[in-house]
């Protein structure tokens, strides 16, 4: 077994928190506090739910820190990250790490069919990294565009992070 084979929709989250274009920051960081998740996809309406961008902790952390009270009130199309990076359902982890690492992002959304299927997150990877040793050293010896030393690093701060700090 390798990152080569498995697919992403074994190790993605299909319970996906949306929020409409239309609200603000206030009303997206209750969303997140009130579901204890790191951030939000955003959609053009409830009904298609067709995921236009994403919010996270960090897009809220850079708006506070403007200091400008009325950006806390804008609708949050204006401060989510877009376009939002997918990946095809058929996709595998391996194709996900690789995206991960180009674009310098930590999660993806996945699309079957150009709908909102799931999102995956470096988290997701690491977890099932750390479950499977085998697949561990596949990811050390494969061809990812990643250098065997980064991943090492990447992989001692996710398991120290995990371990001791959450």
């Amino acid at each position: 077994m390798s990152i080569d084979s498995i697919g992403i929709t074994k190790l993605m989250n299909k319970n996906i928190i949306v929020a409409e274009q239309n609200l603000n920051i206030i009303e997206v960081s209750r969303i997140m506090s009130n579901n204890n998740i790191g951030c939000v996809v955003i959609v053009d309406d409830l009904n298609t739910l067709k995921p236009i961008g994403i919010i996270t902790e960090r897009d809220i952390v850079r708006t506070i820190g403007m200091l400008q009270p009325h950006q806390l009130i804008v609708p949050i199309r204006e401060h989510m990250s877009h376009p939002l990076i997918t990946l095809s359902s058929s996709a595998t982890v391996s194709d996900a790490i690789k995206l991960m690492y180009e674009k310098k992002i930590r999660r993806v959304i996945i699309l079957e069919n150009n709908k909102l299927a799931g999102i995956l997150t470096d988290k997701d990877i690491f977890r099932t990294l750390v479950e499977n040793k085998e697949l561990l050293s596949t990811v050390i010896t494969s061809n990812l565009p990643i250098p065997e030393n980064q991943i090492k690093d990447e992989i001692s701060h996710l398991w120290f992070f995990n371990t001791f700090i959450e």
